[in-house]
């Protein structure tokens, strides 16, 4: 199944927590092919609407929230170890994004971001 995710320019700023509460900040796999990048990130338990991508200059920011759904159906918590939470994710990319395209995929609570630039640099 393929998401398309609207690109925003909206940065998130990072999600500050009473002490002893987990931030969450998510992991990212990077590779290299010839003139495309890609982008893994692991979202697991993020919805593909709360999710937002922006880029500028050579930084690529993620952002957006994963929530507890239990919790909003009105289950009370007895031990807590997954982080719930808005997060941001900012990659510095080592080229210039302003000029490449962008195609998104949502799978699995992976968003795969392939970056693609029409020449290489030298």
């Amino acid at each position: 199944m393929r998401d398309k995710i609207r690109q925003k320019s909206i940065f998130f700023l990072a999600h500050t927590t009473d002490i002893g509460q987990t931030t969450w900040v998510p992991h990212v796999d990077i590779y290299r092919r010839a003139s495309t990048w890609l982008v893994k990130c692991e979202l697991a338990g993020v919805q593909a609407e709360d999710l937002a991508i922006s880029a500028s200059g050579s930084l690529l920011t993620i952002s957006g929230v994963r929530r507890d759904a239990l919790a909003e159906r009105g289950w009370e918590h007895y031990s807590m170890e997954i982080a719930y939470s808005r997060f941001t994710c900012a990659v510095a990319m080592p080229r210039d994004l302003d000029q490449a395209n962008f195609a998104t995929e949502y799978l699995d609570g992976m968003l795969l971001i392939r970056i693609h630039f029409n020449e290489e640099e030298p």
